[in-house]
């Protein structure tokens, strides 16, 4: 098992339209192993900005969903201003 972090930074005013965008993600990357650990809306800090936690059964995971995601390309433009994600492994603690 890997984790994939997402921040992202949305356009003002966009949360409404991201949390949509994000169901209707879960069922298409769901048949590639990927499941939702949690998201989680900035409240201090950097205005706009979302954190999702995902657990990917494999770092090929992220490639193997690609083809369905860029369905979403469009919406996505118009709702994400910018986004960091980042691949990791759960420490032996």
């Amino acid at each position: 098992m890997v984790y994939m972090t997402a921040s992202v930074k949305l356009y003002p005013e966009k949360l409404p339209d991201f949390i949509a965008l994000i169901n209707e993600i879960i069922p298409v990357v769901a048949k590639h192993g990927w499941k939702l650990m949690g998201s989680y809306a900035s409240v201090v800090g950097r205005l706009n900005t979302v954190l999702d936690l995902w657990e990917l059964p494999e770092p090929n995971a992220v490639v193997k969903a690609m083809p369905e995601l860029h369905q979403f390309r469009t919406r996505i433009a118009a709702i994400v201003e910018d986004e960091v994600v980042t691949i990791m492994t759960k420490l032996p603690l």
